[in-house]
Protein backbone atom coordinates (compact mmCIF):
# COMPACT_ATOMS: atom_id res chain seq x y z
CA UNK A 1 0.00 0.00 0.00
CA UNK A 2 1.10 3.56 -0.67
CA UNK A 3 2.71 4.96 2.52
CA UNK A 4 0.71 8.18 2.39
CA UNK A 5 -2.50 6.13 2.52
CA UNK A 6 -1.23 4.17 5.51
CA UNK A 7 -0.22 7.21 7.53
CA UNK A 8 -3.37 9.18 6.73
CA UNK A 9 -5.66 6.27 7.52
CA UNK A 10 -3.90 5.78 10.84
CA UNK A 11 -4.68 9.42 11.65
CA UNK A 12 -8.42 8.83 11.23
CA UNK A 13 -10.25 9.67 14.44
CA UNK A 14 -13.68 10.57 15.77
CA UNK A 15 -13.10 14.27 14.98
CA UNK A 16 -12.70 13.42 11.29
CA UNK A 17 -15.53 10.90 11.22
CA UNK A 18 -18.17 12.83 13.17
CA UNK A 19 -19.34 15.26 10.44
CA UNK A 20 -19.40 12.42 7.91
CA UNK A 21 -21.40 10.17 10.21
CA UNK A 22 -23.86 12.98 10.92
CA UNK A 23 -24.51 13.37 7.20
CA UNK A 24 -24.84 9.63 6.75
CA UNK A 25 -27.47 9.10 9.45
CA UNK A 26 -28.95 12.60 9.01
CA UNK A 27 -28.51 13.54 12.67
CA UNK A 28 -26.87 16.95 13.13
CA UNK A 29 -25.89 16.40 16.76
CA UNK A 30 -24.88 12.74 16.75
CA UNK A 31 -21.63 11.82 18.47
CA UNK A 32 -19.50 8.86 17.38
CA UNK A 33 -19.15 6.26 20.13
CA UNK A 34 -16.92 3.71 18.43
CA UNK A 35 -15.75 2.63 15.00
CA UNK A 36 -13.74 0.08 13.06
CA UNK A 37 -12.22 -0.10 9.59
CA UNK A 38 -12.00 -3.03 7.17
CA UNK A 39 -10.56 -3.41 3.67
CA UNK A 40 -13.04 -4.36 0.97
CA UNK A 41 -10.75 -3.93 -2.03
CA UNK A 42 -7.31 -2.61 -2.83
CA UNK A 43 -3.72 -2.52 -1.70
CA UNK A 44 -0.41 -3.24 -3.35
CA UNK A 45 0.15 -1.35 -6.60
CA UNK A 46 -3.55 -0.86 -7.38
CA UNK A 47 -4.68 2.68 -8.15
CA UNK A 48 -7.67 2.51 -5.86
CA UNK A 49 -8.76 1.05 -2.55
CA UNK A 50 -12.13 0.60 -0.89
CA UNK A 51 -12.42 0.77 2.90
CA UNK A 52 -15.52 0.32 5.04
CA UNK A 53 -15.90 2.26 8.28
CA UNK A 54 -18.67 1.27 10.68
CA UNK A 55 -19.66 1.78 14.27
CA UNK A 56 -22.24 3.36 16.53
CA UNK A 57 -23.22 6.91 17.38
CA UNK A 58 -25.38 8.46 20.10
CA UNK A 59 -28.07 11.06 19.51
CA UNK A 60 -30.76 12.16 21.97
CA UNK A 61 -30.15 9.10 24.12
CA UNK A 62 -30.39 6.67 21.20
CA UNK A 63 -27.52 4.47 20.01
CA UNK A 64 -27.53 4.27 16.22
CA UNK A 65 -25.49 2.07 13.84
CA UNK A 66 -23.67 3.76 10.96
CA UNK A 67 -21.39 2.84 8.07
CA UNK A 68 -19.37 4.71 5.46
CA UNK A 69 -17.43 3.71 2.35
CA UNK A 70 -14.09 5.37 1.70
CA UNK A 71 -12.82 5.11 -1.86
CA UNK A 72 -9.16 6.06 -2.20
CA UNK A 73 -8.17 6.96 -5.77
CA UNK A 74 -4.45 7.25 -6.39
CA UNK A 75 -2.64 9.18 -9.13
CA UNK A 76 -1.02 6.92 -11.75
CA UNK A 77 1.93 9.37 -11.91
CA UNK A 78 1.46 10.12 -15.58
CA UNK A 79 0.25 13.07 -17.61
CA UNK A 80 -3.23 12.18 -18.83
CA UNK A 81 -5.77 13.88 -21.00
CA UNK A 82 -8.77 14.78 -18.77
CA UNK A 83 -11.07 13.44 -21.50
CA UNK A 84 -9.30 10.06 -21.66
CA UNK A 85 -10.88 6.90 -20.30
CA UNK A 86 -8.35 6.52 -17.46
CA UNK A 87 -8.35 10.07 -16.06
CA UNK A 88 -8.03 9.44 -12.32
CA UNK A 89 -9.85 12.51 -10.96
CA UNK A 90 -13.06 12.05 -12.97
CA UNK A 91 -15.28 10.45 -10.34
CA UNK A 92 -14.41 13.08 -7.75
CA UNK A 93 -15.05 15.88 -10.24
CA UNK A 94 -18.38 14.31 -11.22
CA UNK A 95 -19.53 14.48 -7.61
CA UNK A 96 -18.24 18.01 -7.12
CA UNK A 97 -19.93 19.23 -10.33
CA UNK A 98 -23.42 18.34 -9.15
CA UNK A 99 -24.10 16.24 -12.27
CA UNK A 100 -24.75 13.18 -10.12
CA UNK A 101 -27.40 15.06 -8.14
CA UNK A 102 -29.54 15.48 -11.27
CA UNK A 103 -30.28 11.85 -12.14
CA UNK A 104 -33.77 10.40 -12.68
CA UNK A 105 -35.57 9.19 -9.55
CA UNK A 106 -35.33 5.55 -10.67
CA UNK A 107 -31.55 5.68 -10.91
CA UNK A 108 -28.97 7.38 -8.71
CA UNK A 109 -25.36 7.51 -7.53
CA UNK A 110 -24.34 6.84 -3.91
CA UNK A 111 -24.48 9.98 -1.79
CA UNK A 112 -21.05 11.55 -1.36
CA UNK A 113 -20.34 13.17 1.99
CA UNK A 114 -16.86 14.50 1.29
CA UNK A 115 -14.15 14.79 -1.37
CA UNK A 116 -10.68 15.21 0.13
CA UNK A 117 -7.58 15.94 -1.94
CA UNK A 118 -4.61 14.28 -0.21
CA UNK A 119 -1.67 16.48 -1.32
CA UNK A 120 -2.42 16.05 -5.02
CA UNK A 121 -1.50 12.35 -5.12
CA UNK A 122 -4.70 10.84 -3.79
CA UNK A 123 -8.36 11.71 -3.63
CA UNK A 124 -10.60 10.33 -0.91
CA UNK A 125 -14.33 9.93 -1.56
CA UNK A 126 -16.47 9.42 1.53
CA UNK A 127 -19.74 7.82 0.43
CA UNK A 128 -22.79 6.05 1.74
CA UNK A 129 -22.70 2.28 1.88
CA UNK A 130 -25.14 0.65 -0.54
CA UNK A 131 -26.61 -2.73 0.40
CA UNK A 132 -27.84 -4.63 -2.64
CA UNK A 133 -31.36 -5.98 -2.14
CA UNK A 134 -30.94 -8.48 -4.96
CA UNK A 135 -28.15 -10.91 -4.23
CA UNK A 136 -26.64 -13.12 -6.89
CA UNK A 137 -27.64 -13.14 -10.53
CA UNK A 138 -30.45 -10.98 -11.86
CA UNK A 139 -33.43 -12.33 -13.72
CA UNK A 140 -33.97 -11.43 -17.36
CA UNK A 141 -36.88 -9.23 -16.31
CA UNK A 142 -34.69 -7.25 -13.96
CA UNK A 143 -32.07 -6.68 -16.66
CA UNK A 144 -34.90 -5.31 -18.81
CA UNK A 145 -36.06 -2.99 -16.02
CA UNK A 146 -32.55 -1.65 -15.47
CA UNK A 147 -32.06 -1.18 -19.21
CA UNK A 148 -35.25 0.88 -19.27
CA UNK A 149 -33.90 3.06 -16.45
CA UNK A 150 -30.67 3.53 -18.41
CA UNK A 151 -32.71 4.59 -21.42
CA UNK A 152 -34.55 7.17 -19.32
CA UNK A 153 -31.23 8.39 -17.91
CA UNK A 154 -29.60 8.74 -21.33
CA UNK A 155 -32.66 10.43 -22.84
CA UNK A 156 -32.61 13.03 -20.06
CA UNK A 157 -28.90 13.59 -20.72
CA UNK A 158 -29.58 15.00 -24.18
CA UNK A 159 -30.96 18.07 -22.39
CA UNK A 160 -27.73 18.65 -20.45
CA UNK A 161 -25.56 20.02 -23.24
CA UNK A 162 -24.15 22.83 -21.07
CA UNK A 163 -22.91 20.36 -18.47
CA UNK A 164 -21.54 18.12 -21.22
CA UNK A 165 -18.86 20.71 -21.97
CA UNK A 166 -16.97 19.78 -18.80
CA UNK A 167 -13.37 19.07 -19.94
CA UNK A 168 -12.96 16.05 -17.65
CA UNK A 169 -15.85 14.04 -19.09
CA UNK A 170 -14.85 11.01 -21.15
CA UNK A 171 -14.95 11.69 -24.87
CA UNK A 172 -14.34 9.11 -27.58
CA UNK A 173 -14.28 6.09 -25.27
CA UNK A 174 -14.44 3.71 -28.23
CA UNK A 175 -11.29 5.18 -29.81
CA UNK A 176 -9.59 4.99 -26.43
CA UNK A 177 -10.54 1.33 -25.93
CA UNK A 178 -9.45 0.25 -29.40
CA UNK A 179 -6.23 2.28 -29.55
CA UNK A 180 -4.28 2.92 -32.71
CA UNK A 181 -2.77 -0.52 -33.32
CA UNK A 182 -4.55 -3.41 -35.00
CA UNK A 183 -4.98 -6.58 -32.91
CA UNK A 184 -1.59 -8.18 -33.31
CA UNK A 185 -1.70 -11.53 -31.55
CA UNK A 186 1.40 -13.52 -32.56
CA UNK A 187 0.86 -17.00 -34.05
CA UNK A 188 2.38 -18.68 -30.99
CA UNK A 189 -0.21 -16.98 -28.77
CA UNK A 190 -3.10 -17.81 -31.11
CA UNK A 191 -1.90 -21.42 -31.19
CA UNK A 192 -1.67 -21.66 -27.41
CA UNK A 193 -4.10 -24.40 -26.29
CA UNK A 194 -5.85 -22.07 -23.83
CA UNK A 195 -5.89 -18.84 -25.83
CA UNK A 196 -7.06 -20.64 -28.97
CA UNK A 197 -10.25 -21.67 -27.17
CA UNK A 198 -11.23 -18.00 -26.98
CA UNK A 199 -9.62 -16.65 -30.15
CA UNK A 200 -10.06 -19.33 -32.78
CA UNK A 201 -8.78 -18.67 -36.29
CA UNK A 202 -12.12 -17.48 -37.66
CA UNK A 203 -12.72 -15.17 -34.68
CA UNK A 204 -9.29 -13.60 -35.12
CA UNK A 205 -9.88 -13.08 -38.84
CA UNK A 206 -13.21 -11.48 -37.98
CA UNK A 207 -11.42 -9.12 -35.55
CA UNK A 208 -9.06 -8.05 -38.32
CA UNK A 209 -12.07 -7.39 -40.56
CA UNK A 210 -13.63 -5.31 -37.78
CA UNK A 211 -10.38 -3.34 -37.52
CA UNK A 212 -10.64 -2.43 -41.19
CA UNK A 213 -14.10 -0.97 -40.53
CA UNK A 214 -13.71 0.56 -37.08
CA UNK A 215 -12.70 4.10 -38.12
CA UNK A 216 -15.84 4.58 -40.22
CA UNK A 217 -17.98 3.04 -37.48
CA UNK A 218 -16.58 5.34 -34.79
CA UNK A 219 -16.77 8.42 -37.01
CA UNK A 220 -20.48 7.80 -37.47
CA UNK A 221 -21.12 7.36 -33.74
CA UNK A 222 -19.24 10.56 -32.89
CA UNK A 223 -21.37 12.51 -35.39
CA UNK A 224 -24.55 11.50 -33.57
CA UNK A 225 -26.14 13.58 -30.78
CA UNK A 226 -24.27 12.97 -27.55
CA UNK A 227 -25.73 12.39 -24.11
CA UNK A 228 -24.44 11.98 -20.55
CA UNK A 229 -23.62 8.33 -19.80
CA UNK A 230 -22.05 6.16 -17.09
CA UNK A 231 -20.27 3.92 -19.65
CA UNK A 232 -19.47 1.08 -17.25
CA UNK A 233 -22.99 0.05 -16.29
CA UNK A 234 -22.75 -3.70 -15.80
CA UNK A 235 -23.96 -5.97 -13.00
CA UNK A 236 -21.08 -5.42 -10.56
CA UNK A 237 -21.51 -1.64 -10.72
CA UNK A 238 -25.30 -1.73 -10.28
CA UNK A 239 -27.12 -2.21 -6.98
CA UNK A 240 -30.83 -2.36 -6.21
CA UNK A 241 -32.58 -0.80 -3.23
CA UNK A 242 -36.00 0.57 -2.25
CA UNK A 243 -36.61 4.31 -2.38
CA UNK A 244 -38.87 6.18 0.05
CA UNK A 245 -41.93 5.18 -1.98
CA UNK A 246 -40.80 1.52 -1.81
CA UNK A 247 -40.02 1.43 -5.53
CA UNK A 248 -36.98 -0.51 -6.68
CA UNK A 249 -34.21 1.94 -7.53
CA UNK A 250 -30.88 1.27 -9.27
CA UNK A 251 -27.77 2.72 -7.64
CA UNK A 252 -24.80 3.09 -10.00
CA UNK A 253 -21.35 3.02 -8.43
CA UNK A 254 -17.94 3.77 -9.99
CA UNK A 255 -18.39 6.81 -12.24
CA UNK A 256 -14.76 6.75 -13.41
CA UNK A 257 -15.74 6.48 -17.12
CA UNK A 258 -18.61 9.00 -17.04
CA UNK A 259 -18.85 11.05 -20.21
CA UNK A 260 -20.47 11.57 -23.57
CA UNK A 261 -21.99 8.83 -25.69
CA UNK A 262 -24.47 8.24 -28.47
CA UNK A 263 -27.74 6.47 -27.72
CA UNK A 264 -26.98 2.76 -27.46
CA UNK A 265 -23.42 2.87 -26.13
CA UNK A 266 -24.58 2.67 -22.52
CA UNK A 267 -25.99 -0.84 -22.76
CA UNK A 268 -22.91 -2.44 -24.34
CA UNK A 269 -21.33 -3.19 -20.93
CA UNK A 270 -24.70 -4.16 -19.42
CA UNK A 271 -24.73 -7.11 -21.81
CA UNK A 272 -21.13 -7.95 -22.77
CA UNK A 273 -19.39 -7.14 -19.50
CA UNK A 274 -22.08 -8.87 -17.45
CA UNK A 275 -21.50 -11.95 -19.61
CA UNK A 276 -17.70 -11.79 -19.33
CA UNK A 277 -17.84 -11.50 -15.53
CA UNK A 278 -20.16 -14.55 -15.38
CA UNK A 279 -23.04 -12.49 -14.02
CA UNK A 280 -25.39 -14.07 -16.57
CA UNK A 281 -25.42 -17.41 -18.38
CA UNK A 282 -23.41 -16.81 -21.57
CA UNK A 283 -25.34 -19.54 -23.39
CA UNK A 284 -28.39 -17.25 -23.07
CA UNK A 285 -26.63 -14.17 -24.46
CA UNK A 286 -29.15 -13.64 -27.24
CA UNK A 287 -32.07 -13.57 -24.79
CA UNK A 288 -30.22 -11.05 -22.61
CA UNK A 289 -29.42 -8.95 -25.68
CA UNK A 290 -33.07 -8.83 -26.76
CA UNK A 291 -34.49 -7.97 -23.32
CA UNK A 292 -31.89 -5.28 -22.64
CA UNK A 293 -32.25 -3.62 -26.03
CA UNK A 294 -36.04 -3.58 -25.92
CA UNK A 295 -36.01 -2.22 -22.36
CA UNK A 296 -33.54 0.51 -23.33
CA UNK A 297 -35.70 1.64 -26.26
CA UNK A 298 -38.71 1.82 -23.94
CA UNK A 299 -36.73 4.02 -21.57
CA UNK A 300 -35.69 6.37 -24.36
CA UNK A 301 -39.29 6.65 -25.54
CA UNK A 302 -40.59 7.26 -22.01
CA UNK A 303 -39.14 10.77 -22.17
CA UNK A 304 -40.35 11.59 -25.67
CA UNK A 305 -37.38 10.36 -27.71
CA UNK A 306 -38.41 9.62 -31.31
CA UNK A 307 -35.15 8.60 -32.93
CA UNK A 308 -34.37 5.68 -35.26
CA UNK A 309 -34.16 2.33 -33.39
CA UNK A 310 -31.95 0.95 -36.17
CA UNK A 311 -29.30 3.60 -35.48
CA UNK A 312 -29.43 2.81 -31.74
CA UNK A 313 -29.08 -0.90 -32.49
CA UNK A 314 -26.09 -0.25 -34.74
CA UNK A 315 -24.41 1.95 -32.13
CA UNK A 316 -24.96 -0.67 -29.43
CA UNK A 317 -23.52 -3.36 -31.71
CA UNK A 318 -20.46 -1.30 -32.62
CA UNK A 319 -19.77 -0.34 -29.00
CA UNK A 320 -20.08 -3.97 -27.91
CA UNK A 321 -17.82 -5.29 -30.66
CA UNK A 322 -15.10 -2.66 -30.33
CA UNK A 323 -14.93 -2.59 -26.54
CA UNK A 324 -15.20 -6.32 -25.93
CA UNK A 325 -13.33 -7.85 -28.88
CA UNK A 326 -10.64 -5.44 -30.12
CA UNK A 327 -10.57 -3.66 -26.77
CA UNK A 328 -9.74 -6.80 -24.75
CA UNK A 329 -7.51 -8.72 -27.18
CA UNK A 330 -4.54 -8.18 -24.84
CA UNK A 331 -6.05 -10.73 -22.46
CA UNK A 332 -4.82 -13.42 -24.89
CA UNK A 333 -1.25 -12.69 -23.77
CA UNK A 334 -2.25 -13.04 -20.10
CA UNK A 335 -3.90 -16.40 -20.76
CA UNK A 336 -0.77 -17.69 -22.50
CA UNK A 337 1.44 -16.47 -19.64
CA UNK A 338 1.17 -18.86 -16.71
CA UNK A 339 2.28 -16.18 -14.25
CA UNK A 340 -0.66 -13.94 -15.23
CA UNK A 341 -3.48 -16.46 -15.04
CA UNK A 342 -3.91 -16.11 -11.30
CA UNK A 343 -4.51 -12.38 -11.72
CA UNK A 344 -7.30 -13.05 -14.21
CA UNK A 345 -8.94 -15.45 -11.77
CA UNK A 346 -8.61 -12.86 -9.01
CA UNK A 347 -10.15 -10.05 -11.10
CA UNK A 348 -13.05 -12.11 -12.43
CA UNK A 349 -13.59 -14.29 -9.37
CA UNK A 350 -13.82 -17.59 -11.25
CA UNK A 351 -11.47 -20.44 -12.31
CA UNK A 352 -9.80 -19.93 -15.67
CA UNK A 353 -11.56 -22.95 -17.17
CA UNK A 354 -14.94 -21.30 -16.61
CA UNK A 355 -13.68 -17.97 -17.93
CA UNK A 356 -12.38 -19.45 -21.18
CA UNK A 357 -15.71 -21.06 -22.00
CA UNK A 358 -17.65 -17.89 -21.25
CA UNK A 359 -15.29 -15.61 -23.17
CA UNK A 360 -15.49 -17.90 -26.20
CA UNK A 361 -19.29 -17.69 -26.03
CA UNK A 362 -19.14 -13.90 -25.75
CA UNK A 363 -16.90 -13.68 -28.82
CA UNK A 364 -19.41 -15.75 -30.81
CA UNK A 365 -22.21 -13.48 -29.62
CA UNK A 366 -20.25 -10.38 -30.68
CA UNK A 367 -19.45 -12.00 -34.02
CA UNK A 368 -23.17 -12.24 -34.80
CA UNK A 369 -23.81 -8.65 -33.68
CA UNK A 370 -21.87 -7.55 -36.76
CA UNK A 371 -25.05 -8.22 -38.77
CA UNK A 372 -26.74 -5.32 -36.93
CA UNK A 373 -24.09 -2.71 -37.80
CA UNK A 374 -25.21 -0.19 -40.39
CA UNK A 375 -22.42 -0.05 -42.96
CA UNK A 376 -20.92 3.34 -43.82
Amino acid sequence: MDMSSSSNLEATDTVMLTPLVRQSIQRDKAEVIDWKMETLYGGGSLNSEIRRFSGTARDEGKVLPWSLILKIIRSPNSDEDPASRRYWKREALAYQSGLLDQLPSTLCAPRCFGVVDQSGVEIWLWMEEIVDEISGRWSLDHYGNVARQLGQFNAAGFEKQAQMRQPWLTKGILRDCVGDTAPDIPPNILAHPLASRVWSKDIYEWMLHVWSKHEAWIDNIERQPQTFAHLDAFRRNLFSRRDRQNNLQTVMIDWAFAGSAAAGEEIAPLVASSLNFLEFDSSQAKALDQVVFEGYLEGLRDTGWRGDPRAVRSTYAVASILRYSLGVSGVAFMIADESERGLLEQIFGHPLEELLEVWANTNRFLFHLTDDVIQY
